[in-house]
């Protein structure tokens, strides 16, 4: 009962909302014509403080900035896209400490060159990597937490280099198929290195095939979906796959304040033979500039 009291009451404030939502963005109308983008930034915080506190729970904060852009401009013989993906955000619980609930720096650049309207052969490249140091925790034989540096801005670091052919029927969907070059950069915590050589490498290149899918559709001018599958595979084998598919629903429940729901899939072979998940529900002051 209670699950059901949550949604009516979602869905009656996204009904009362949709009168108050102003259309497009703060700078909407500041581009050129052949230009169109989509990007909002959000800052989200969640705080609980607990003294005395007889019944169970644990003081804890959370914070989340994102920035996520989609610009794209149009001419007859091509068109440029930019893809910009930035969050950063930490959590801490009492007890615990602080951990990481996000870090992500990805840029993505491809141009489409107008062969026909729907098939686009394609170059681009992409780049991705993290802010802050990463670490790995466990605990002595004392219970004393101790904390493993594992990752850190630039390692890993991966560049990809793109050429193929894109299938866009519309601004809803698109397929790109075609041949990537990925390098993957590790000074010093082995992202790069091949374990069945004595050599620590610091850097490894791996040409392949490359396979990405998107999907984004506004069901009214306050809910929005979108969806991308990524995969790449080198050739060595398709054993050696690497995969991520992210989705994310998007409600503004107010002028500047706008709930997200999100699962993500993940696959890389290269740090785990297994599929890494995650899900998140987010609610925040969100400004969108286009």
């Amino acid at each position: 009962m209670k699950l059901k009291s949550l949604i009516m009451a979602c869905a009656a404030a996204c009904a009362f909302a949709a009168p108050a939502m102003a259309e497009g963005g703060m700078f909407e109308g500041a581009l050129p014509e052949n230009w169109t983008a989509d990007v909002v930034a959000a800052v989200r915080y969640n705080w609980y403080n607990f003294s005395n506190w007889q019944k169970d729970g644990s003081s804890n904060y959370t914070w989340l900035v994102t920035y996520d852009a989609d610009v794209q401009g149009k001419w007859k013989i091509a068109n440029w896209r930019n893809l910009i993906d930035i969050d950063f955000g930490q959590t801490w619980t009492k007890g615990v400490g602080k951990r990481k609930s996000a870090d992500r720096l990805f840029w993505e650049s491809m141009i489409d060159f107008n062969m026909t309207e729907v098939l686009k052969p394609y170059i681009g490249n992409r780049f991705e990597t993290q802010f802050m140091k990463g670490f790995e925790y466990s605990e002595d034989e004392d219970g004393n937490e101790i904390k493993t540096p594992i990752s850190s801005f630039m390692d890993p670091a991966y560049e990809t280099q793109l050429a193929g052919l894109a299938y866009i029927p519309n601004d809803n969907f698109s397929q790109r198929l075609g041949f990537a070059n990925r390098m993957t950069i590790s000074n010093g915590y082995g992202y790069a290195d091949d374990k069945d050589t004595e050599k620590f490498e610091k850097f490894r290149d791996e040409p392949g095939l490359e396979s990405i899918t998107e999907v984004k559709y506004a069901f009214s001018d306050i809910v929005s979906f979108k969806s991308r599958l990524w995969a790449f595979c080198n050739f060595e084998g398709v054993e050696k796959i690497d995969g991520l598919w992210e989705n994310l629903l998007s409600v503004m429940i107010a002028p500047l304040v706008e709930l997200q729901v999100g699962f993500d899939m993940a696959y890389d072979w290269d740090l785990d033979e297994d599929a890494q998940y995650k899900n998140m529900v987010l609610f925040g002051l969100t400004w969108r500039w286009f």
